[in-house]
């Protein structure tokens, strides 16, 4: 089985949203702080009996406005051909099937779901974890299944029996983890027998997947029976490998950028049978405890232990497994969380992580797709995917502005590199032009694009190329604002009268106004929509649609890949003609 999606209802301030996992298995909920992006992860993982901690935890579920009401999570699941055998066990141990005997005679012989005969590899499963308060008290929490699957499976089940029908189906399904920043320690020592005061049963599936990642043929239990000393410090050098090289690597190159941490060991002492973790120094000499070195390094280490060391036997017995990271990397700096959108991505490979943040650093441009902004509206928690959240309404910069930054559209910093500058309305425009001369016309052009955020809010952009002493030019939309402003820089910036333009001035004639999407075909248009997986809302594509989808496919290479291929002739032409008159201005 694997999870399509999550409906939320009424839980905690979240009145009705749903996450979908079609499309892409790393999904970001994107939000300020307390915008309700933990609530999410909660109601998701609340949805696994599983992960329950104690009866009294249900009472934080409650929606604090009603005194009687019911909290729902609900998912839908694909099934696998292997699944349907699953299935026909469990109901085959909670009923008999009448014998053929006991039919009376003549009647007809349908085929019973008990037998799995009714459900098929193409089918889906909805089921849904239901809490019930009365007077602002827990009274029960149930499981059930909707009534289309319930028609397929047995409609004779009593409501006791589907409760447990949905229990016991849930022991077979993808695992739901729950991360609050990984903030939990690393143990000191870690025993893998329970009656010792340094067992600790998730720490030792933990070591359980590590030692698998490392080498499927040694598990915990074998290793710790072998006698021959030799033998084990061979098997435990193999684990300490496979360690090293993704977590020093990573640590020391990508997310540190110098060494702090020659390598990390997994030690064992065979008479007291526990496992330990240590850290030597960059003198290559000093051993410390994890707990000694820099936050970040132990919450990258934990980071990798708890996902990518234990995925690979965490979905052997269960599937994909399903993480839910809560803020990762606030022990980071903005290098790191940049850094470690690889790692998501390398951990989304095989599983699905739904992770939240408020940082830019941690958003995936090649993802934009499968981004939800998450915000209070009202009183209530609201998730949107981006494309939809963009569209035909004023953008609240607020949640807007990470977006932004994270597609690099202001490059600003203490040291100013570029010497020519092409001065654009916004970030539509932006992701045009950039697309289009850097994916479609294979441009290595000398000059950046730097987008405002309107035809009349580039004062400020002018004034700061012309201290910065670069060359630059403008490149607004013809229309009647485009034409008010470049009277209005002109006018402002005399020195730079020669280059304030319009799309009419790069030669491209238009007879009446000329806006960026002018610039594109229709049959243009609708392969960008179709590349984002944007449904079109009419005949013909908005211009919030046609925006929403060039940031996202300006930003994915395998889009702007397939979009050189299906692009027109004439809008190939038109950027053509636009990078002409850009060298030509800026040379």
């Amino acid at each position: 089985m694997k999870y399509l999606s999550f409906e939320i209802t009424n839980f905690k301030a979240i009145k009705s949203t749903k996450i979908d996992l079609t499309r892409d298995q790393l999904v970001l909920l994107l939000g300020i702080n307390e915008s309700g992006k933990t609530s999410i992860l909660e109601a998701i993982e609340a949805f696994d009996y599983t992960n329950d901690a104690e009866p009294a935890s249900y009472n934080s579920i409650r929606n604090k406005k009603e005194l009687n009401s019911e909290a729902k999570v609900s998912t839908t699941m694909a099934l696998e051909s292997s699944d349907i055998s699953v299935i026909s066990e469990i109901l085959t141990g909670m009923l008999v099937s009448p014998a053929a005997s006991e039919q009376p005679e003549g009647a007809a012989q349908e085929p019973k779901a008990i037998n799995g005969v009714l459900l098929s590899s193409d089918d889906k499963i909805t089921i849904t974890r239901v809490f019930s308060f009365a007077n602002a008290v827990f009274v029960k929490e149930v499981y059930n299944v909707d009534p289309a699957t319930l028609t397929k499976i047995n409609n004779t089940l009593t409501p006791e029996q589907i409760d447990k029908f949905c229990r016991e189906l849930l022991n077979k399904t993808p695992l739901i983890i729950y991360f609050e920043d990984f903030k939990d320690k690393i143990p000191d020592y870690i025993s893998t027998q329970k009656d010792d005061p340094t067992y600790n049963q998730d720490w030792v599936s933990t070591l359980e997947g590590l030692f698998y990642h490392a080498d499927k043929k040694v598990n915990l239990e074998q290793f710790e029976a072998i006698e021959n000393v030799n033998a084990r410090d061979t098997a435990l050098n193999k684990v300490n490998n496979a360690l090293n090289k993704q977590f020093t690597n990573r640590w020391n190159t990508k997310l540190k950028g110098t060494k702090t941490v020659h390598r990390v060991d997994v030690q064992y002492d065979p008479v007291k049978k526990q496992f330990k973790f240590t850290a030597v120094g960059k003198d290559k000499e000093t051993v410390f405890d994890i707990d000694e070195r820099s936050k970040g390094a132990a919450w990258y280490l934990t980071f990798l232990l708890k996902t990518e060391f234990r995925k690979k036997r965490l979905n052997l017995d269960h599937g994909q497994t399903l993480y839910l990271i809560d803020e990762p990397g606030s022990n980071l700096h903005s290098t790191a969380q940049a850094n470690m959108v690889h790692d998501f991505r390398t951990l989304s490979t095989d599983s699905i992580v739904v992770y939240t943040t408020h940082s830019q650093h941690l958003i995936d441009k090649a993802n934009l797709s499968n981004v939800y902004i998450v915000k209070i509206v009202g009183s209530s928690v609201h998730a949107e995917r981006f494309q939809d959240y963009v569209l035909g309404k004023k953008i609240n910069t607020t949640f807007y502005q990470p977006i932004i930054d994270a597609l690099e559209v202001q490059p600003f910093s203490l040291e100013f590199n570029w010497k020519k500058a092409v001065l654009v309305e916004g970030v539509s425009d932006y992701a045009a032009i950039r697309l289009m001369l850097e994916s479609v016309l294979d441009k290595k052009s000398d000059f950046v694009i730097m987008p405002g955020t309107s035809a009349s809010n580039l004062d400020t952009l002018i004034s700061l190329h012309i201290g910065w002493g670069a060359k630059l030019m403008t490149l607004l939309d013809y229309d009647e604002e485009g034409r008010t402003q470049q009277a209005r820089y002109k006018e402002k910036f005399p020195m730079l009268e020669s280059k304030i333009h319009t799309y009419k001035d790069t030669k491209l004639s238009p007879e009446t106004d000329l806006e960026l999407e002018g610039l594109f075909g229709e049959s243009d248009k609708d392969e960008l929509l179709r590349l984002a997986k944007i449904n079109k809302a009419g005949e013909k594509v908005k211009k919030k649609e046609l925006q929403n989808a060039l940031y996202i496919v300006s930003n994915n290479p395998e889009m702007a890949k397939k979009y050189k291929r299906k692009v027109s002739t004439k809008t190939k032409e038109n950027f053509q003609i636009i990078y002409r008159h850009i060298a030509k201005t800026l040379r």
